[in-house]
């Protein structure tokens, strides 16, 4: 279809599209020495120049109207292969450890937006654990169709209402061998190999965040009518540390040549600077101009700050109107707080295991206890189902190019051939596809092993374990250039969100003063805070609340839609 207008892909479009001139060719009255004889809409050929953003690269500029023949987005889902690279990890100013990672895949679902996809916003969403499959995003009332038990009336899906396609285009990206993930070996069937894979060197907080933003970058490389448009990281959970991790290797990529930072990795430095040439110019632009791009993020429910956001909930709740004491008096118990308890006693531990022993979740304060496995094993159930996935994802699965067993013949996914229940007994896929090798599987919502390479002794040792409290100091800087949405659940005690801007505070080299307001956060910097940026001021960060377990999206979607659409619109 050859469309005269200010297009859109989908051809719908007879408006003028929203924006600003280019900045790379600006108005002839901008230019110096142009004479009277040309005018700010003419060129030196006298041809009336497009200042609206070009929709896609199959257009032309003519009589100031681009006539374009872009392809209408659909529905994808597919595996990113990240190959074995070497890297190196150390506190900065040590001697840095080398390391290398075996390949894996990655798995990726994209919707494009409803409207306008050429130049909608991308949401990229993750969940975290770490090591827990983004199928729960995927699922629960983010895109066009979802299975949360509340929007479904007993069926296994339905169409969900409250779909952030409304908003822009949305990736779905699952962690490596988590999900539908799958790590790689040349000989896959000798167990010791594959115990050896089950490494640090392949589970750590660095190298998962590396991976997540190769991956994201060959997604736009791939897209090319995307490439260039505004991304909005989507965490939840652990997934709030990981865009932390994220944002500042985008922001500042040098750093991860140097060794300012504890990964130093050549290779990831030189696929963001392609992206960051690409995209402003400049293989190594300023942060400001590359938050252009990547200046905005919304963490569910997220973990930020390492230990201190749970030393610093722990507190809370030893208060005396505490979400702990609402719960005891709610239920007619009585809640001892550590204060009344000889030592040693941990807060927040103590809060958590008061929840347990009165048969509730502390991730859902409403509900039983076995409410994050019951999550689990409803995200488990959905996913290992063929007709509901297709539908889901809106792909054939038999069309994705690395699910099926004769594409995948160097995956793995587990040790021991029977930590998992078979496909057989989780779903049909094999049915549809056919079945894998004992040591694979379809789909796994959690895997304990590589949980425990990121929170293990080498982790420690390196002080990158997602407990550190390091991870907030890439928080604090990413504020400086990244419009900030987090949420605030009102029965989630696991992330209990009040108590994050207490845990800000213990870094007293870098904030001031967090000032609370509802549902607004405001943090002060100290003029010293950062070398390379003095006198950084302060940072507002939005904070609407939700009576919510710790998966807002299952149980408050409008609210959070139009909290996001609203937070969108302030710019």
């Amino acid at each position: 279809m050859l469309l005269v207008c200010a297009c859109q892909p989908d051809g719908s479009g007879a408006d003028e599209l929203a924006g600003e001139s280019s900045s790379e060719t600006g108005s002839l009255a901008d230019l110096p020495g142009e004479t009277e004889t040309e005018t700010e809409t003419e060129t030196e050929t006298g041809e009336q120049p497009c200042d609206d953003p070009q929709p896609c690269e199959a257009c032309e500029c003519a009589l100031g109207s681009w006539q374009c023949t872009c392809p209408t987005p659909i529905p994808e889902a597919w595996f990113a292969t990240v190959e074995p690279r070497d890297y190196s990890l150390g506190l900065p100013g040590d001697p840095p450890t080398p390391l290398s990672s075996t390949g894996h895949r990655q798995f990726l679902a994209f919707q494009p937006a409803k409207r306008e996809a050429w130049k909608a916003p991308l949401f990229v969403f993750f969940n975290g654990g770490p090591a827990v499959s983004s199928g729960m995003l995927l699922g629960l009332n983010i895109g066009p169709q979802t299975f949360a038990p509340a929007a479904t009336a007993g069926a296994d899906l339905a169409a969900n209402p409250h779909s952030w396609t409304d908003l822009g285009n949305l990736l779905w990206i699952d962690a490596r061998h988590v999900g539908f993930s799958y790590s790689l070996l040349d000989d896959p069937s000798d167990p010791i190999a594959r115990q050896a894979a089950l490494s640090f060197a392949n589970f750590n907080s660095y190298v998962d965040a590396a991976d997540f933003v190769r991956v994201l970058l060959s997604f736009l490389a791939d897209h090319p009518d995307l490439r260039s448009n505004p991304v909005i990281l989507v965490g939840e959970s652990y997934g709030g540390t990981r865009a932390q991790l994220m944002l500042d290797m985008l922001l500042h990529p040098q750093a991860y040549a140097t060794g300012e930072r504890r990964l130093i990795d050549p290779t990831l430095v030189d696929a963001i600077a392609g992206h960051h040439l690409h995209v402003v110019g400049d293989p190594n632009p300023s942060p400001e101009l590359i938050a252009a791009q990547f200046g905005r993020q919304i963490l569910i429910q997220p973990a930020l700050t390492g230990v201190t956001q749970e030393q610093t909930a722990g507190a809370a709740f030893e208060l005396p109107d505490s979400p702990l004491e609402q719960l005891a008096s709610e239920l007619g118990v009585d809640f001892v707080p550590c204060s009344e308890q000889q030592a040693p006693c941990s807060p927040y531990t103590n809060g958590l295991d008061f929840v347990a022993s009165v048969g509730r979740s502390p991730y859902d304060t409403r509900a039983g206890g076995a409410w994050l496995n019951d999550l689990f094993v409803l995200v488990n159930q959905r996913c290992n189902d063929a007709g509901v996935l297709g539908e889901l994802l809106g792909v054939p699965l038999d069309a994705i190019e690395g699910l099926s067993p004769t594409m995948r013949t160097q995956a793995w996914r587990m040790v021991d051939v029977e930590a998992y229940p078979s496909d057989a007994e989780a779903g049909d896929l094999n049915d549809l596809l056919g079945p894998l090798a004992a040591w694979d599987r379809y789909f796994l919502v959690f895997e304990t092993g590589a949980l425990s390479r990121f929170r293990g002794y080498e982790a420690q040792q390196l002080e990158i374990e997602p407990a550190d409290p390091h991870h907030g100091e890439h928080l604090l800087r990413n504020l400086l250039w990244v419009d900030t949405m987090i949420t605030s659940a009102s029965y989630d005690i696991v992330v209990h969100t009040p108590a994050i801007p207490a845990a800000l505070t213990t870094y007293d080299s870098i904030v001031a003063n967090v000032e609370i307001e509802p549902e607004q956060w405001t943090v002060e910097f100290r003029p010293s805070a950062f070398v390379d940026w003095p006198s950084p001021g302060s940072r507002t960060v939005h904070v609407p609340t939700y009576a919510a377990s710790h998966a807002v999206s299952m149980d408050a979607p409008a609210k959070l839609l139009a909290d996001v659409e609203a937070w969108l619109a302030e710019g």
